[in-house]
């Protein structure tokens, strides 16, 4: 039987893999619990690179599957919004791109927040120390050449850039049609320079995706405890109602499904996710108090913030009829011998065609030109705001081009996906109920804003333009999925009937200054109002980075632990 009471320095909940390892390294002598509500995710058929896009969907077991409400801008549509579980979090199921983000995003980042130590100079070394970067760059690819000293090579995370050699069929089409276009060139998209295109990098080494849980849990130390299948329900706090003004509600632990406590003679530290973290703490009564009370749960911190400022990245999918010589990937899909040959092949030893496959393409980060209909509409908001958006290293929209296979469909496609940056609709994560099994409430409201409307719509016009005007429009045969025509009002019906979520929330236990009366916690990850509770994950970002948010998760996990051990010297440990 299991023992129903335990006790740890510090307690780490959710996919907190990074920050979990990152204690136990450095104050040995402490001891760390990380609990993880899903499974070991050991199953080797769950990291094969070229089901980057289809992992969650062949293996639902590593997501929770929640979905949005119908969303009002989207003509009521509710979206899919999965979530990973497991060891691993959701670096086990997402689309492997690592993709740090704008120096000017980290700059706002440190402003927003009033600590310079979020700086792109300051910051650029923690992304060092967390990655291991391998790259066959030999100085003659116009669109792969990593700056060398901006890269880490001996941190736990494996990270590859392809170069062009990797490429797969059609992606020197692309790049040749990117060039001719005007579309600035940017071999070494993780830079700090944002603007252009370039071949991303992936979370991939020899053949494998690489993980949270494959980076930093492999060989764990020994005073570093790990339990999978353990759900936290509640956090257990005390000084709760004391109001003489001398006393700060301070957390004890965690209470377990399966009715196991925790306590933290230290730090307790969420990391569940930009979803998952405000519930329970909502859960837990902390959050904003007529929020709580509508739930009949007692109100111990009132939090206004919690849930609140949603903000998420959104994209969609064109589909046109290619020639051969622009995607194969249909072709290879229709031939069953050889998918399974394929499949034997990586199941035995990591290599083959699915070791490559899908991971190897160029991506854009770009701004709409001057004169469009969504600049004018930035021209309306907030002075920082607008500042923010007009700075030359911050992209409007983003371009992912790749060969596909589309259901139903026999013939070569190749697919563009674009994605909006900078999104300015905010939305909720609340609950539906006090019961922790119960799913939250998640209202995105997605493209509720004008600018928001204006900017997709601009992007798809000029990525429309880049297919029928530019080079590749001799490889192209026609639209399979696509706007009807390139009037603003076609345009915009496309996008709200085909807008999709990319899976990147942030901001909804939102990190910011004492007096910024949305924020929750501080620069230091500590939540206000409570002693002995922080949140290190995507929930704490206060503007989304221009990016896919896989970096910026790393990026937090690393930084909250040195944060963390700034406040517990070694001396006190």
């Amino acid at each position: 039987m299991k023992s129903t009471h335990h006790t740890f320095d510090f307690i780490v909940v959710g996919a907190g893999a990074v920050t979990a390892r990152n204690l136990a390294d450095w104050h040995p002598k402490s001891t760390t619990l990380l609990i993880e509500a899903g499974g070991d995710n050991a199953r080797n058929d769950l990291y094969v690179p070229s089901d980057r896009f289809t992992s969650p969907y062949k293996h639902p077991e590593i997501v929770k599957n929640y979905l949005t409400t119908p969303q009002e801008h989207l003509n009521g549509r509710v979206l899919d919004y999965l979530r990973g579980i497991g060891l691993g979090g959701s670096s086990i199921a997402n689309f492997l791109a690592y993709i740090r983000g704008s120096k000017a995003d980290y700059d706002r980042w440190a402003a927003m927040v009033g600590d310079d130590s979020y700086q792109w100079k300051s910051i650029v070394e923690d992304f060092k120390a967390i990655e291991n970067l391998h790259c066959d760059d030999q100085g003659d690819d116009e669109f792969v050449r990593p700056i060398k000293q901006l890269h880490g090579y001996r941190g736990p995370l494996d990270i590859t850039l392809p170069t062009k050699r990797q490429w797969p069929v059609g992606m020197e089409l692309v790049a040749e049609a990117a060039r001719t276009y005007g579309y600035p060139i940017n071999p070494d998209q993780n830079s700090g320079e944002s603007i252009g295109v370039g071949t991303v990098s992936t979370t991939t080494y020899n053949g494998r995706r690489t993980t949270s849980a494959t980076a930093y849990l492999s060989n764990a130390p020994s005073n570093l405890t790990i339990w999978t299948n353990s759900e936290v329900t509640s956090i257990l706090l005390e000084n709760v109602g004391v109001n003489n003004g001398t006393s700060t509600p301070k957390v004890l632990g965690v209470r377990l499904r399966d009715g196991r406590v925790v306590t933290a003679t230290k730090e307790t530290i969420l990391s569940l996710g930009s979803i998952d973290t405000p519930k329970l703490l909502l859960l837990s009564g902390i959050g904003p108090k007529d929020e709580l009370a509508a739930m009949g749960i007692p109100c111990h911190v009132d939090l206004p913030g919690v849930g609140k400022e949603m903000i998420d990245h959104t994209y969609l999918v064109m589909a046109h009829h290619a020639k051969s010589d622009l995607s194969d990937v249909a072709t290879f899909d229709a031939n069953p011998a050889q998918v399974a040959a394929a499949h034997e092949q990586w199941m035995k030893d990591s290599t083959g065609p699915n070791a490559k496959r899908k991971t190897a393409n160029l991506i854009g980060f770009l701004k709409v030109p001057p004169g469009h209909s969504s600049r004018r509409e930035a021209a309306k908001l907030d002075p920082e705001v607008q500042a923010f958006l007009n700075h030359p290293n911050v992209p409007h929209y983003e371009v992912y081009w790749t060969g596909y296979s589309l259901e139903g469909y026999s013939h070569e496609c190749f697919a563009t996906a674009l994605m909006m940056m900078n999104p300015q609709s905010r939305g909720t994560v609340t609950l539906a109920s006090s019961d922790p099994k119960h799913d939250p409430i998640i209202s995105p409201n997605y493209f509720s804003h004008p600018y928001d409307q204006k900017t997709m719509v601009d992007g798809l016009r000029e990525s429309l333009r880049f297919l029928e005007q530019g080079e590749l429009s001799k490889h192209i045969l026609g639209p399979v999925i696509a706007p009807k025509s390139s009037s603003y009002e076609d345009l915009l019906d496309f996008i709200k009937e085909n807008l999709l979520t990319i899976l990147h929330p942030v901001g909804t236990v939102k990190m910011g200054r004492r007096d910024d009366p949305k924020s929750c916690v501080d620069s230091h990850f500590r939540i206000k109002g409570i002693q002995g509770l922080r949140v290190v994950d995507l929930s704490v970002v206060p503007t989304i980075t221009n990016n896919h948010t896989q970096a910026t998760a790393y990026l937090v996990g690393h930084v909250g632990a040195k944060k963390i051990s700034l406040d517990y010297s070694r001396s006190k440990l």
